[in-house]
């Protein structure tokens, strides 16, 4: 039986080269591709819905994927660090609480409820993996510079949120794994500010994708709650 797949946040940078990425996987037959705003990707295999994090009502979208009797993978590849209004903080005295209640909205809380939203969907089916976007600047253990207020405890939220889940749908099924991946320094309007202070290897997004979808793949039960890098390091929480 071919693979069900729902990719959130498929409009990005990274999103549109995952849903590329397993378009051209043969094993794959239907890919759900949730963004803010309704993309045409001209394959029969892509099934666009609108999902925003900030408008509660568009998760009533996903009674339009009714149609789908189990999922195989669900990638959460959904975030923000900056846009015209918010970025990321140099001192305490830059935090907003406006911007800091955005940025976890899109990076913690919209992507959490998402999951919470298909749990229906997963507790039908055998063994789904679920994979969060998280960032190496969300391990506390790995934080030496500081800074970066919200973006930070967003993701190191989401890591806690994702070792929670982990252990709660081991419980369900043995099969299922949940895990966050940090896709590495990647070339897009996320990143793109803070490129020219970067040394080491900066991807394109299908780079980023591949690396990640090679890591995924390997990916088992015995890693759900873990978050890794784009090469299959685990990362320190």
């Amino acid at each position: 039986m071919k693979k069900n797949i729902f990719i959130a946040g498929a409009s990005g940078a990274i999103g549109s080269a995952f849903t590329q990425l397993f378009c051209k996987d043969p094993d794959v037959g239907k890919i759900v591709a949730a963004s803010r705003k309704l993309n045409d990707f001209n394959d029969d295999k892509i099934h666009s819905i609108e999902i925003d994090y900030r408008n509660d009502e568009t998760f009533n979208n996903l009674s339009k994927i009714s149609y789908l009797e189990s999922i195989d993978m669900i990638v959460i590849a959904s975030g923000i660090l900056h846009t015209d209004t918010i970025n990321p903080e140099k001192s305490l005295n830059t935090v907003d609480l406006a911007s800091m209640q955005d940025v976890f909205q899109v990076n913690t809380f919209g992507p959490f409820y998402l999951v919470k939203e298909l749990f229906p969907l997963i507790k039908k089916s055998k063994a789904v993996k679920v994979v969060f976007l998280t960032a190496r600047v969300g391990s506390i253990t790995d934080n030496g510079l500081g800074g970066w207020y919200s973006y930070r405890s967003s993701k190191t939220a989401l890591n806690m949120l994702i070792k929670n889940l982990s252990i709660e749908l081991q419980r369900i099924s043995k099969e299922h794994a949940v895990i966050g991946i940090h896709p590495g320094t990647v070339a897009s309007n996320l990143s793109e500010p803070f490129l020219k202070n970067v040394k080491h290897n900066i991807f394109t997004p299908e780079e980023s994708a591949a690396y990640m979808g090679q890591v995924i793949h390997k990916i088992n039960p015995t890693d759900s709650g873990k978050c890794f890098d784009f090469s299959g390091k685990e990362i320190d929480p």
